[in-house]
């Protein structure tokens, strides 16, 4: 998640836009003349007009609905008029912005107005907020996989304390009676991972089947290749990597752990 904000910020701040919402009832001769204004100041590359309507019809061509397909879809009955105003990379947008509130003081009916320095603020909010969430949850997780396994190795060697006594009495290496538990603890660790990594698996074949050709999936695969995660929603070496990397971690943990509780019970 917190990759994609950062590629989605990066995205945006290469692209700065603003985005201009007119009141249907706005006579379109008024945002003519203020769009060809907005394209005689320094910093813009390009202003564009469009309804509402015509955006969605777009959207939808973009993502592979044919025209003709299109009329299942709602548009807008009151379609909202846009201007949306492409700045030069690194242009200081507090002036458009300030052109815009004039504009609307003057009479203009102007909705609202979009920048793409909000949105990139939205993101980042919400991105630290999933990071936090994410890190606080997996911390949790992370003591309860710990407790679990150190009590069920804890548990194991007490069941073979006899023979774990004997090995002591005949002057056998802590280390090598230790061993057999960090390796089980190690399993453990694998076994759980394998879980975790094969249910996230599953949860991402069935969303690809069952919601490949709903528009929201398309919308967030669109908005995913547009930043270059695309390989997400592909098979490849990065699905192998992160399962690897899960796996390791998993014999790891297992590992760690039983080797605390080995330390407590043999001595």
């Amino acid at each position: 998640m917190n990759e994609f904000a950062t590629k989605a910020v990066t995205y945006l701040q290469s692209q700065p836009t603003l985005s201009i919402f007119y009141d249907p009832k706005e006579k379109e001769e008024n945002i003519l003349i203020f769009k060809g204004y907005l394209e005689k100041q320094t910093g813009v590359m390009k202003v564009s007009y469009s309804t509402s309507a015509d955006i969605q019809k777009q959207y939808l061509t973009s993502i592979g609905i044919a025209p003709e397909q299109q009329g299942q879809y709602a548009f807008d009955a009151n379609q909202i008029r846009i201007l949306r105003v492409q700045l030069r990379p690194n242009t200081d947008y507090k002036p458009f912005v300030q052109m815009v509130d004039d504009e609307k003081n003057k009479g203009a009916l102007i909705i609202d107005k979009v920048f793409f320095q909000d949105i990139v603020e939205k993101i980042r909010q919400f991105s630290n907020t999933v990071t936090v969430s994410s890190l606080v949850i997996t911390a949790f997780l992370f003591i309860v996989s710990i407790i679990l396994v150190y009590l069920t190795i804890g548990f194991t060697i007490n069941r073979f304390a006899q023979e774990i006594e004997i090995m002591d009495l005949v002057g056998a290496d802590p280390k090598i009676m230790a061993m057999p538990f960090m390796y089980q603890g190690a399993v453990y660790g694998v076994v759980a991972a394998s879980i975790s990594f094969f249910s996230i698996m599953v949860i991402w074949l069935v969303a690809n089947l069952v919601l490949h050709d709903h528009i929201l999936f398309k919308f967030i695969h669109d908005m995913m290749s547009s930043v270059g995660l695309q390989a997400l929603f592909y098979p490849s070496w990065f699905f192998v990597a992160f399962g690897a990397i899960e796996l390791g971690l998993g014999a790891l943990i297992g590992y760690l752990c039983a080797f605390f509780a080995t330390k407590h019970y043999i001595k």
